[in-house]
């Protein structure tokens, strides 16, 4: 690829070398014809300025010939019929055969010039007068003649050298080639800081394009000029400034986009696996309430004792199947904002020991060890139904899943602004992936899903729901020889 530097090198340099060739061409070919033209109306006017001078006083007019002949570089020759030299200049006392080379009319008709010299052109002015080139064999000069006849009856020569032409011409083609060498030069010097200076800033705009391109858009173009290429400059540096804008927004968007893209993905799948469990889990009390049914139309049981179990186990499976809906509206409910928060200001010390004695029977029945571990009396504020069931949900699971060590161990701590209630349970090793999947509704450590342990898995959904609405933090953590559930509460100001 050519570059704008060496284009205009190329350019410029060609320019001075045309200029100059065709000012020697001119110098040349149109210098000689425009001298020469000059020159013929020249000796023109110098024929008529004789032919008014008085032939008697010749001698009384030599300041006037003298002029002529230095104001012009003409030498005159005035000669009669005789060929009596009335006037000549030095060249022509020199030069004798100047005289005779002219048509003398009736006296020199037919007369041929010397053999040295050669009349090469003629040109007739009037009757006359008439201009004469002649070149000279032996000198190898040229000459320009104005010859004719004075009114007076005399004769007379003008004549004009042309070697002065000539020399002129050759001197100003070497004094041209001297001067375009030197201006080649110079023009080269100055196309190189031209071109510096032009394509510097061009550089950069490239520079800034190619960046722009490869989507870098820290680099700016550093032209300060207030002409095209700085305002292209400084519009570019504005497209630069839209177009990283306009692309961290398409950016953001499309983050936002798969972003939304995933939890619409991972909302399919919940809702896929929502489906799943809620078939699962109806799928059985349905089947027991339905064969039940079915034997009491058939009348398979005999006596009032064998119906009252068939009434009570149908019974007992359609409380399961409300309290299973119930569960899944509370969820729903919590999670779109449908239920308004109730939130008091309540003392916390006594609202943990009121749940703790509710749930003694059923420590003292499974003999599970519990302990506490409480602080000094402080006032929360939060939605005390919600509270209570997030406590609720932890304690059911503590004791359905507690181990053989039968270990329940409830901690309040006060940590800033916030009071957090943590509920341990003594209990098997259990992974960093299955506890994020606790938080997961119908999610069961039992992986058969039996029955015998009881629950349908959406107590731990519940509390995820209650302390995001709340926007209170919660948790859970494995500490080597059981698992601890925690969640937080406001402390009233």
């Amino acid at each position: 690829m050519n570059s704008i530097k060496k284009k205009l090198f190329i350019q410029i340099g060609t320019l001075i070398v045309v200029f100059i060739s065709l000012l020697i061409i001119t110098n040349t070919y149109l210098l000689p014809s425009y001298y020469t033209n000059k020159k013929k109306k020249q000796l023109v006017e110098h024929y008529k300025e004789i032919d008014v001078l008085d032939v008697s006083e010749y001698e009384d007019e030599l300041n006037s010939f003298i002029s002529i002949e230095n104001a012009s570089n003409v030498d005159i020759l005035i000669y009669n019929s005789d060929e009596n030299i009335i006037y000549s200049s030095k060249v022509y006392l020199l030069d004798k055969n100047y005289k005779k080379i002219h048509d003398k009319m009736p006296a020199l008709e037919g007369k041929k010039p010397p053999p040295q010299l050669r009349i090469k052109k003629e040109e007739y002015i009037n009757e006359k007068t008439k201009f004469i080139w002649i070149d000279d064999f032996i000198t190898g000069s040229r000459s320009l003649i104005l010859t004719g006849t004075l009114n007076n009856g005399n004769f007379i020569e003008l004549r004009l050298p042309l070697i002065s032409v000539e020399t002129s011409v050759a001197l100003t083609n070497e004094f041209l080639i001297i001067i375009g060498t030197v201006l080649f030069l110079i023009a080269m010097m100055f196309a190189y800081v031209v071109s510096n200076s032009f394509t510097k800033p061009i550089l950069e705009i490239n520079k800034a394009s190619l960046l722009m391109k490869k989507l870098n858009f820290d680099i700016k173009c550093k032209v300060e000029s207030n002409d095209e290429l700085g305002q292209l400059a400084h519009s570019i540096n504005e497209m630069s400034v839209e177009l990283n804008y306009t692309i961290q927004s398409l950016n953001r968007s499309n983050e936002e986009l798969q972003q939304e893209i995933k939890e619409k993905i991972k909302m399919d799948e919940k809702r896929k696996q929502l489906l799943n469990n809620v078939s699962h889990e109806l799928k059985t009390p349905l089947a027991l309430m339905q064969g039940y049914a079915e034997g009491l139309k058939l009348n398979v049981a005999q006596n009032h004792n064998r119906v009252d179990f068939y009434c009570d186990v149908i019974v007992d499976e359609a409380k399961k199947m409300n309290h299973l809906v119930q569960s899944l509206l509370n969820i729903n409910q919590i999670e779109f904002g449908d239920e308004a928060l109730n939130e008091t200001e309540f003392e916390i010390v006594d609202f943990v020991q009121y749940i703790m004695q509710k749930y003694t029977p059923r420590f003292k029945e499974n003999n599970i060890n519990v302990t506490l571990e409480l602080i000094q009396s402080t006032t929360v504020y939060a939605d005390y139904f919600n509270a209570e069931q997030v406590l609720t949900n932890y304690l059911n699971n503590a004791i359905q899943y507690v181990d053989e060590r039968k270990q329940i161990h409830l901690k309040l701590l006060k940590i800033n602004n916030k009071i957090r209630i943590e509920v341990f349970n003594s209990c098997q090793h259990i992974s960093e992936v299955e506890l994020e999947k606790l938080w997961d509704s119908f999610y069961k450590r039992d992986k058969a899903r039996t029955r015998e342990k009881g629950g349908h898995g959406l107590g731990l959904s519940i509390v995820k729901a209650i302390q995001e609405a709340s926007k209170n933090d919660y948790g859970v953590r494995y500490e080597g020889n059981g698992i601890t559930f925690w969640f937080e509460l406001d402390i009233s100001v």
